[in-house]
């Protein structure tokens, strides 16, 4: 199974980041073809120096390094939200509409938090 997970929310306005992060975790270690898309303010997430415990939450940035290890190599970026929040160069492809489109209907199923 395909799936894609589209990471928009700030990372510690509320848990829905960590949940995302999360369950994408759970997808893969079970087997499942995963991608995330991060687009809005999920590309907080991926602001360099977070630091979560301010908040008393988990940072999300060492977890987000932590993909790959499970095989999460699909990692996209909205490229006109990057450009709109000042982070050009996050090391994942950029993505313009159309391409995003193509993503969302190349996967089984798409959750968006």
């Amino acid at each position: 199974m395909r799936l894609l997970y589209i990471a928009a929310s700030d990372p510690y306005a509320n848990q829905h980041a960590q949940t995302l992060l999360d369950a994408l975790l759970v997808a893969a270690s079970f087997g499942a073809q995963v991608s995330v898309l991060f687009q809005g303010h999920g590309l907080l997430q991926l602001m360099p120096e977070q630091d979560g415990a301010l908040l008393s939450r988990r940072s999300l940035g060492a977890q987000l390094d932590a993909l790959p290890l499970f095989d999460i190599d699909a990692i996209y970026v909205d490229h006109a939200d990057a450009q709109r929040f000042g982070l050009a160069d996050t090391g994942f492809e950029a993505l313009h509409a159309d391409a995003i489109a193509a993503l969302i209907a190349a996967h089984d199923q798409v959750i968006r938090l």
